[in-house]
């Protein structure tokens, strides 16, 4: 009984895990569940953690490729977008449309884009927002042509 509770309440973490945005120059933390992934997580949360995107443009032409990789991307709903700082949009998985919030954050002081990814729904998420990662750190990693 108290391990059925348990996964019960560590679903509903996932669902009302910490509120998205930045607050104080650093993304919101991941939930304890092993559905999220963030460059800002603790430094030795081996669950969580990913290095932060490093990018070679300028903030400007980065943060404009990634934005324009969203507006013509598939089901995909962009419901924040702070012009060279911010974006926040919901990815919906191409077969039972499950949603997964994701954000990237551009600091000033540096050449690299924090991000976070978790799914919103489920325990566990078999690695996609990893591999969500790794396409935006591609996107971003590529020189200037």
């Amino acid at each position: 009984m108290e391990a059925a509770l348990g996964v019960f309440f560590i679903c509903c973490m996932s669902v009302l895990s910490p509120f998205s945005g930045v607050d104080d120059g650093e993304l919101r933390g991941c939930p304890p569940s092993p559905n999220c992934v963030s460059s800002q997580s603790m430094k030795y949360n081996f669950i969580h953690k990913v290095d932060p995107i490093e990018y070679t443009t300028s903030k400007e032409v980065a943060f404009k490729r990634i934005s324009d990789y969203f507006h013509q991307s598939e089901n995909i709903y962009i419901s924040e977008e702070k012009e060279g700082e911010y974006i926040r949009i919901i990815f919906f998985t191409k077969v039972f449309r499950f949603p997964d919030r994701v954000e990237i954050f551009f600091p000033n002081d540096k050449k690299e884009a924090q991000v976070r990814s978790q799914s919103i729904l489920g325990l566990w998420d078999i690695f996609a927002n990893r591999r969500r990662v790794n396409v935006f750190r591609e996107i971003l990693g590529k020189e200037e042509s």
